[in-house]
């Protein structure tokens, strides 16, 4: 409606509410409090329905990280052709193809960090890592298990962070964290906009 009726200062306004919650860098990311359509408030709007908007109104900055959100959901929930949800076919497609992408590197990511990385055993009784001189059948037992942790996500969230619960001691895990974290910074993040439609962060 501002842009309708060319309430430009209202526009802005809103944009500029919108930066926090659809960030273009990792450290805002990290540290943003409300992502996404939570933004919005309540009613939340479905994703799709914000992508949809974002596309309409132009909105570039928001596009690559709104379109993430509507993937987040589930093939179900991005292909819905509800009212105001259906997403242009190229979008869809984009989203998609990107979403499959992300995954294959995350689950290779999960494997390097157990097996390339050479995770060492731990001798803390409390860790799964605590394998010892063992067999190796029960280090390669321990390391799946822990690249499961990191490949585990339902929803499919490749940038959340992640938490081992008891399966880990406070060492290994701040270790097995920090290398997911670069991981998904590195090879997720900076690549979200170009896996997803759009050409690079600073192109939006």
């Amino acid at each position: 409606m501002a842009t309708k009726y060319g309430f430009s200062d209202v526009r802005e306004g809103l944009v500029q509410d919108l930066k926090g919650a659809y960030p273009t860098k990792w450290e805002d990311f990290e540290t943003a409090k409300v992502l996404g359509e939570d933004i919005f408030g309540l009613p939340k709007p479905h994703p799709n329905a914000v992508l949809n908007l974002f596309l309409e109104q132009n909105i570039k900055f928001a596009s690559p990280f709104a379109a993430y959100r509507a993937g987040l959901g589930g093939p179900s929930s991005l292909a819905s052709e509800k009212p105001g949800m259906e997403l242009p076919r190229l979008t869809l497609a984009s989203i998609i193809h990107g979403l499959g992408i992300m995954r294959c590197v995350m689950t290779r990511a999960a494997d390097g960090i157990g097996y390339i990385g050479n995770m060492g055993s731990c001798c803390k009784v409390a860790c799964l890592l605590n394998v010892g001189f063992g067999p190796a059948g029960r280090r390669t037992k321990a390391l799946k298990r822990v690249s499961a942790v990191l490949v585990d996500k339902s929803v499919g969230d490749v940038l959340s962070s992640l938490s081992f619960g008891n399966l880990l001691c406070v060492d290994c895990a701040t270790l097995v964290k920090k290398v997911h974290r670069d991981c998904r910074q590195r090879y997720i993040w900076v690549l979200l906009p170009s896996l997803l439609g759009w050409e690079s962060w600073e192109g939006v």
